[in-house]
Formats: C-alpha cells, structure tokens, sequence
C-alpha cells in the first residue's frame, strides 16, 4: 500500500492473478479513465497497448505474466492523480 505497479503500456496481453490483498487497475481507453477492482483468484487481463496502473488499496501480492516478453512504455502524465503520491518503478528508475 502506498505504492503502484504499472503506469505503462506493453505491445502484448498482460495479466494478472491477485493471490492476496485489495487492489484495482486503472485503466486509459478511449479517452477514458477506469478502474477496474481485482478479484482474489481470478486473472485480470490487460489488452496489450492500453495504459494501465495497479493501485493497491491494502498490501498485495499478485503473478503476472504477458503474452510475449516484458517490453513496457511509460504513460507519464496520464495516471497522475492516481500516481504522484505514491512510489513506484518509474520513479525508482529515475533516482
């Protein structure tokens, strides 16, 4: 909690299996932003080219994998509101 994963896009199908914790995906798609609330046990997919955040809302543990290698491409400024009080890999990077 407290941080984010994501604020990118990738050229192939992510998904993700949240195993433990709360937390949704934010994502741009046309135009508008949504969030959409990981269920515990079931994989959420990513349609590959579509910005995405992942928001934690308590401490999480989540697998991911792609449907190619991991390529990613930052979405800066998109996501901020969801994003500039929190700490994640972009940022990181920077530092």
């Amino acid at each position: 909690m407290g941080a984010y994963r994501g604020n990118h896009k990738h050229p192939y199908n992510q998904y993700t299996l949240l195993l433990s914790g709360k937390g949704k995906y934010v994502r741009y798609d046309n135009g508008l932003i949504t969030e959409m609330p990981l269920v515990r046990g079931e994989v959420f997919r990513v349609e590959a080219g579509i910005p995405h955040v992942l928001i934690p809302e308590e401490d999480c543990f989540a697998f991911e994998w792609w449907d190619g290698e991991f390529v990613d491409q930052e979405c800066q400024p998109i996501f901020g509101e969801y994003v500039d009080s929190r700490i994640g890999p972009d940022k990181l990077k920077k530092r």
